[in-house]
C-alpha cells in the first residue's frame, strides 16, 4: 500500500500519542487513510485486512479503532440504527446517513445552522455539535 500525505500525518498522530506505534495499528491506519477522508465500520476495515492477508482480528481491530478514537487520529460516528462509524475527518462537521445504503456523506459546517440549543445544565460547557441527518430512499 502506498503512503500519501494522510496516512503520514495519521502515522506521526499516533507517535505523537501515549500509543505504541504497532504493526496492527500500521497496518489499520494504513487501510483507513488510504483513500483521504472516509468513513468505515469495524467490519469493513476486517474486511480489507482480509483481503490484504493480513492477520488481525476483529477483536483487536474495535480496540485499535476505540482507541485511534481516544487519541483523536480518527472520530466515532453513532447512527440511528446504532452503527458506529470511523471517520477519518477529525474537523468540525456533520453527516448524512442514508439508512438503505449504510452509508455516511459528509456536511460541511458552515452549511449548518444551529439557531436554538436547549439550556445547558449548570456547571457543564457546551464542547461540540454533531448533527447526523438521515436520510431513506
Amino acid at each position: 500500500m502506498k503512503f500519501n500525505d494522510d496516512i503520514k500525518k495519521a502515522l506521526q498522530s499516533l507517535k505523537n500519542s501515549p500509543l505504541k506505534t504497532t504493526k496492527q495499528r500500521v497496518d489499520i491506519i494504513k487501510i483507513l487513510f488510504s483513500e483521504g477522508n472516509n468513513h468505515f465500520t469495524a467490519e469493513n476495515v476486517h474486511n480489507k485486512i482480509e483481503k490484504l492477508g493480513l492477520n488481525i482480528s476483529l477483536a483487536t481491530v474495535y480496540n485499535c479503532l476505540n482507541q485511534l478514537t481516544e487519541n483523536g487520529i480518527v472520530k466515532s460516528v453513532k447512527t440511528s440504527c446504532n452503527k458506529i462509524y470511523f471517520d477519518t475527518n477529525t474537523t468540525s462537521h456533520h453527516h448524512f446517513f442514508c439508512k438503505n445504503s449504510s452509508t455516511l456523506i459528509d456536511i460541511e459546517s458552515k452549511n449548518i445552522k444551529v439557531s436554538k440549543l436547549p439550556k445547558i445544565p449548570n456547571g457543564k460547557k457546551l464542547d461540540s455539535i454533531e448533527i447526523v441527518v438521515n436520510l431513506t430512499d
